[in-house]
């Protein structure tokens, strides 16, 4: 019996032509995954067991689509055909009923995967090529991952939505299951510290081990197995059923077949007979006489067609906000906001606890509830439309004189109050985790605003999913054409698969956007003109639905359909604003660009060019315009022992130039393609002569482009590199390709190597260093901070004014600028200021202690700060890429690392880290110890501001915090050093940050060990004496040789295995 119910169900669907586009969907998108979906992990091929496996864990949840589309179609289709007293009549025992069903789902699940995973290692046998990033096709490592991560999460997902078929069989409940099982994959990820998660903190041991054991998905089992493999075994190795993988998958198989079991026994061949009690009003017959009253009706006209909306809408609304199913996702939406919320506040082991600002809470619920309101929508927005015909109530609504428009706008309206009941949801949790988190400094209008930038695309959404229910007319295809439309226009999924040009996106919502020192900034304006190109879209495909849903009107005049010519032109319009705005580069045009260049200007490289010696600038910000201008004038002196004929100049393609000229030079060709300018002297330029040339360039940011993180010319805590974007002298090594694979591909040579350590270095050496002398303005109530010393400061015409000067510093200088509190100090003849966001005040003595303790300790042991201030200031999330960063007497700290709650939490003082690590630079970096860029550089500035971090956490918080430092970086370095490979210190790259930062701190400390921190500060001290600038710059050599001096000679082999293990 149970083979025929099976190939009952089989049969059923083998005549379902949607079932074959389904399985052939499968295969292609397994197809298109393998071909543009790789995760580039460094130093990690694409086939290997380890990309496999992340891959096929992540997609794995996509067979929630089959399952949850399978079990609400055949577990509950005698329930919606009235067939169920039939079926239960037969003699079909319980038992066969039930394996068979439930075989069906898991079997079309697993089918479908399958056709995937084929598909998937198909895509990767079309892209192998001889190249790095690509191992040898191993089909053992495609079946491993099958079986042991993809199989036991199909089996637990067809469980529990078949489950929940059965015991509530309620549609909507099935939906909701996916929709809680994404919730649990979600919560799994937060708690083993999925790199699916953007910032995600490091984790104890102990929570990695629970993690491993707990997580349903087997995920964190296998990030905990290959947590310290290097990158061959990441390569080679497959997991092995083992430890806590193997405990994981047991037990989850354990839990399903419990589960499976449980629904059995409950379950019954039997129909429900409960009924609502009904109370009715009776009243005493009397022999009154009823006069019959003839009612004039109207079924046409503005009032009819509002009044029919508000109709259904109350119907739909009723039925739908007291059900069990809306209740649930409200506890869903509860509890992932909830845990989202608690995860962002808590730091873990790496960071302390966050105050529980509006920001904080703001950008978690922007990063949070978009996702979960796309689920809801869809499967609302399916149930909605197919509502009548499954209670069999479609041919009497049809009946009645109704519009097609007016039921189409009462669906939306639906949708339109689900998204807004979701969104109090998360307000009024933001509100609550505030209150109870002691930070009750609510910002209103800001919650407010999400029923705009969350609300506004929910709701565009929503109109589409209800257009493709009507013009498709089958609610599973059109169910599935929607999910992948908006998986692909809406979500980060779709940028994987190329779908990144602005026209291709469609009611995106804001994510992490918001800063408390500048709130949304222009991202408004920007969102604004997205959604105006996403409402004539949703608008017309509305209509295109609601015209053709009737098909009388195909029959009807050419002009029914001029109604649609608004939202065109729209569309039209607003999508070449937006292309021509957003300055859409694609990436092989980028990689053509880059190449060209090389091609061109890479023979300047070894022509002698003239060295910047002074930079005069005067920089005018204007920050409510999210633009500045700047006028500057360069000294250039020919430090070489060639005559020089031709001067390079090297400007960014980011600004708009105005000009760039010199009396000294002519200008003899303007490249504007690659921004070159070409000038010949017009006296041959000696040794040791000099030449000044002029210029000007201005920078607005451009909303629909957005800003270069480190060019954040924002409202209220600007922030710019702005030496990046001054001119250069000669040929700009930046601009060449570095992707040895792409370089092959287009037949170019390799780059040029990396220095080596012992190379010899030019003497005298030319440090390139500069004389600093900028004057800067801002708006009247903002502050500029930039590097150097304070010269003077005065108002004029509604405009502050600030200069600032340096002398023999690095070309690398900055300009922050907002309505800055200050707070002053002083450490002996060192004033110190600290120029911070008024509401972010917690922390400033805290920092001026730290400061302090850092000046006195590096003072005492390396030698005299070089600077008469140290200044510390505030800027704006806008900007990205650092915690903090170190100029000569300024150094900047991101308002994400600034405002923590020191007093709570399990994590380092964070605080203390930084004042230590970037003001320890004054020494290691900056204009004292600066190394030429080659092997090991890095060392001599990174890691030794590690070690002055961990010495002065040492002497705050004693050996056993620093221990647990230690310990803390150790581990985040076995961690990644798969992907950053592993390389000894000595002759580690520098921009190897695994290396440079974690294991230098870890090797740091095994040199303290060994002999001890008076003598790595003698050392130290040592170096400095010898190798400051203007002398010449050290070497990880002569770093070596100096602690050598101060080490026993029986100790000299373990010194030289700390830096060249």
């Amino acid at each position: 019996m149970l083979h025929h119910l099976i190939l009952f169900e089989w049969k059923f669907y083998g005549r379902k032509i949607s079932f074959y586009v389904m399985l052939l969907s499968f295969l292609g998108f397994g197809i298109l995954v393998g071909t543009t979906a790789g995760i580039a992990f460094p130093n990690i091929t694409y086939n290997s067991p380890y990309a496999i496996n992340f891959i096929l864990g992540l997609f794995s949840l996509a067979s929630l689509f089959p399952i949850v589309i399978i079990a609400s179609q055949s577990l509950l289709r005698e329930k919606d055909n009235h067939f169920e007293q039939v079926l239960y009549a037969t003699p079909i025992t319980i038992r066969n009923y039930f394996l068979s069903r439930f075989l069906l789902v898991f079997g079309v699940a697993v089918l479908t995967f399958l056709l995937f995973l084929m598909g998937y290692g198909f895509g990767h046998l079309m892209e192998m090529e001889n190249s790095e990033n690509w191992g040898i096709f191993n089909l053992n490592y495609y079946l491993n991952s099958f079986l042991l991560i993809v199989l036991p999460n199909i089996f637990l997902c067809t469980v529990i939505v078949c489950c929940t078929a059965w015991l509530s069989k309620h549609k909507m409940l099935i939906y909701l299951s996916g929709l809680g099982i994404y919730v649990l994959y979600m919560v799994s990820s937060i708690f083993s510290n999925s790199p699916l998660l953007a910032n995600a903190s490091p984790v104890s041991d102990s929570a990695m081990n629970l993690s491993a054991r707990l997580d349903p998905f087997g995920m964190a089992a296998f990030f905990e197995q290959t947590r310290y493999w290097t990158a061959l075994q990441k390569n080679t190795m497959v997991l092995e059923l083992s430890g806590n993988l193997l405990y994981n998958r047991i037990a989850i198989i354990l839990v399903a077949l419990a589960l499976l079991y449980i629904a059995y026994k409950r379950f019954r061949f039997k129909t429900s007979n409960k009924q609502k009690k009904k109370v009715e009003a009776v009243n005493e017959l009397t022999d009154r006489k009823y006069v019959y009253t003839r009612t004039a009706t109207k079924s046409n006209g503005k009032k009819y067609f509002i009044s029919t909306i508000f109709s259904f809408l109350k119907i739909d609304l009723k039925s739908t906000l007291k059900s069990i199913p809306f209740v649930l996702l409200i506890a869903i939406t509860l509890f992932i906001v909830g845990m989202e919320m608690y995860g962002a506040i808590e730091g873990g082991i790496r960071l302390p606890q966050y105050f529980a600002t509006t920001a904080l809470m703001i950008n978690t619920i922007l990063a949070t509830i978009p996702f979960l309101l796309l689920l809801a929508m869809l499967f609302y927005g399916s149930e909605l439309v197919w509502k009548s015909k499954s209670v069999n109530f479609s041919a009497i609504e049809h009946s009645t004189p109704f519009s097609n428009s007016a039921l189409f706008l009462s669906k939306f309206g639906v949708l339109f109050v689900i998204s807004l009941i979701l969104i109090v949801v998360c307000i009024v949790v933001g509100i609550l985790f505030q209150i109870s988190y002691q930070y009750p400094i609510i910002d209103w209008s800001t919650y407010f605003s999400l029923f705009y930038f969350i609300g506004l695309p929910a709701s565009f959404c929503g109109l589409v999913i209800i257009a493709f229910q009507y013009l498709i007319r089958n609610k599973y295809i059109a169910l599935a054409i929607s999910a992948v439309f908006l998986v692909l226009t809406n979500t980060s999924f779709g940028k994987l698969f190329g779908f990144t040009n602005p026209l291709s996106r469609f009611a995106n919502f804001l994510h992490d956007a918001f800063s408390d020192i500048n709130g949304f900034g222009y991202f408004p304006k920007v969102f604004s003109v997205t959604m105006l190109y996403s409402l004539s879209f949703a608008v017309l495909l509305s209509l295109l639905a609601i015209l053709f849903f009737n098909k009388s009107v195909l029959k009807t005049k050419w002009k029914t359909f001029a109604i649609l010519i608004l939202p065109f032109l729209i569309m039209l319009l607003s999508g070449i604003y937006i292309f021509t705005k957003s300055g859409v580069v694609s990436e092989d045009l980028q990689l053509n660009w880059q190449q060209d260049y090389e091609e061109k200007y890479k023979f300047y490289k070894n022509k002698p060019q003239p060295s910047i010696t002074d930079v005069k600038t005067s920089i005018d910000l204007y920050p409510e315009e999210n633009s500045y201008k700047v006028q500057g004038t360069y000294i250039l002196v020919n430090k070489t022992q060639s005559e020089i004929s031709e001067v390079l100049i090297n400007t960014s393609n980011e600004i708009t130039w105005n000009s760039i000229t010199s009396s000294q030079l002519t200008l003899a060709k303007k490249d504007e393609k690659f921004g070159q300018y070409l000038f010949k002297t017009k006296q041959k330029l000696l040794p040791n002569d000099s030449i000044s040339i002029c210029f000007n360039f201005e920078y607005k940011i451009e909303p629909l482009k957005g800003h270069q993180s480190f060019n954040a010319i924002v409202e209220n805590g600007a922030f710019m590199r702005i030496s990046n974007y001054f001119p250069s002298i000669g040929y700009n090594f930046d601009n060449e390709i570095e992707d040895k694979d792409e370089r092959k591909k287009r037949e170019m040579p390799l780059q040029d190597a990396l220095t080596k350590v012992d190379a010899p270095l030019a003497n005298p050496y030319n440090y390139e260093f500069i004389n600093f002398d900028a004057v800067i303005s801002t708006s009247a109530d903002q502050t500029a901070i930039s590097v150097g010393e304070l010269v003077k400061d005065y108002s004029r015409n509604n405009r502050n004014y600030i200069q600032y000067k340096a002398t023999t510093i690095p070309f690398r200088f900055a300009v922050s600028s907002a309505k800055y509190a200050i707070q002053k100090s002083s450490y002996n003849y060192i004033a110190i200021e600290i120029f911070y966001e008024p509401k972010h005040h917690q922390n400033i003595l805290h920092l001026i202690n730290s400061i302090k303790k850092t000046l006195q300790y590096c003072e005492t042991n390396f030698g005299k700060y070089p600077y008469k201030t140290i200044r510390f200031a505030e800027i704006s999330s806008f900007t990205r890429g650092f915690s903090a960063t170190a100029y000569p007497a300024t150094i900047y700290i991101n308002e994400a690392q600034f405002h923590l709650n020191l007093s709570k939490g399990e994590g380092n003082d964070i605080i203390n880290e930084l004042a230590a690590h970037e003001l320890s630079h004054q020494w290691w970096g900056n204009a004292q110890l600066q190394p030429d860029y080659r092997e090991g550089s890095g060392v001599l500035t990174e890691t030794l501001a590690q070690y002055t971090q961990l010495m002065l956490y040492k002497n705050e918080y004693g050996k056993e915090k620093m221990l647990e430092m230690v310990k803390l970086y150790k581990d985040m370095y076995d961690s990644e050093k798969a992907f950053s490979g592993e390389e000894p210190l000595y002759t580690s790259k520098p921009d190897n940050a695994n290396v440079i930062y974690n294991k230098g701190l870890v090797k740091m400390y095994e040199l303290y060990v060994l002999i001890g921190e008076e003598n790595i500060n003698v050392a130290l001290k040592r170096l400095l004496k010898k190798y400051t600038f203007p002398l010449q710059p050290a070497t990880t050599m002569n770093l070596i040789e100096e602690l050598k001096v101060v080490t026993k000679k029986e100790n000299h082999k373990k010194l030289d295995d700390i830096f060249k293990e």
